[in-house]
């Protein structure tokens, strides 16, 4: 027996707001973790190459799972 195609619980126009919120909170994490990693030992003076590379891997990261994520918003 084939089961009918019922419409998912979920309208577009709420899958989208999910999608920017998720993406949204990814922009929060990435900007919270470059400020923290990043800018905060560099102004402190106490400049450590590896924290300064770590921070910008994870910034990029968080930035292209990002924009990953706002791609796929429907129209």
């Amino acid at each position: 027996m084939v089961e009918p195609d019922f419409p998912s619980p979920i309208g577009k126009a709420a899958r989208n707001e999910r999608r920017k919120a998720f993406a949204s909170t990814c922009n929060t994490v990435a900007v919270a973790f470059f400020v923290s990693a990043l800018l905060q030992p560099v102004t402190g003076g106490q400049l450590r190459w590896i924290s300064i590379i770590g921070a910008l891997v994870g910034f990029v990261a968080l930035q292209g799972f990002l924009h990953y994520i706002l791609a796929r918003v429907e129209d």
